[in-house]
């Protein structure tokens, strides 16, 4: 079945441009996290005054909708200590369960709280490094899948969510690391604007 399928594909490539990739399968360290989808880690980076990026927040991100048998559209995020890459407990983006934190994961009931990425060094230095070929955002929220072959970034975000990382770190932007990142930026284009003043 799978020649077939791959037959039909080769044989529509040649009409229409393709793109197939190999499936990503998760780290087996947390690949009880999720049944079918792809799990990935959200890594925050910001320019810093030297205009270099700095990795600012991490959270691990599991996507309800992309779980057929899950019966639920909930994202789940659980924070990760950008020191050591523990995780802490896990929350959603729906408003009726804002207030909601979980040790462990409410469908597959596998411990989160208190469990450690493995790679969580590469995974935060290959964001820095994928900022720093991307030098004309300020911001960028990194997509990062932790795969048995390591991480590999899945995709970079310019307008990343800023309100469920907030509530999935329990601090507000402006008491994180990346709160000094932003004032810094901020002052330095009201000096410019007052600079240019007529």
């Amino acid at each position: 079945a799978l020649d077939e399928v791959l037959e039909s594909l080769r044989a529509k490539s040649l009409e229409t441009p393709i793109i197939l990739q190999p499936r990503l399968v998760n780290h087996p360290a947390i690949a009880d996290l999720a049944a079918d989808s792809l799990l990935v880690v959200r890594v925050i980076t910001c320019l810093n005054a030297l205009f270099e990026p700095e990795a600012t927040h991490g959270m691990l991100r599991i996507l309800g909708k992309l779980e057929p048998t899950w019966g639920t559209t909930v994202e789940f995020g659980a924070p990760v200590d950008l020191a050591t890459g523990r995780l802490g407990a896990l929350t959603g983006d729906k408003i009726d369960g804002a207030l909601d934190w979980h040790c462990s994961h409410p469908v597959t009931g596998m411990r989160v709280e208190g469990r450690f990425l493995p790679h969580w060094a590469e995974i935060r230095e290959l964001a820095v490094t994928a900022h720093r070929a991307s030098r004309g955002r300020l911001l960028i929220g990194w997509d990062i899948a932790l795969t048995a072959e390591g991480p590999l970034i899945v995709e970079g975000n310019g307008l990343p969510d800023v309100a469920f990382l907030q509530r999935v770190h329990r601090s507000p932007i402006g008491m994180s690391p990346l709160g000094p990142l932003l004032t810094f930026h901020l002052r330095r284009l009201e000096a410019s604007r007052r600079e240019i003043r007529p």
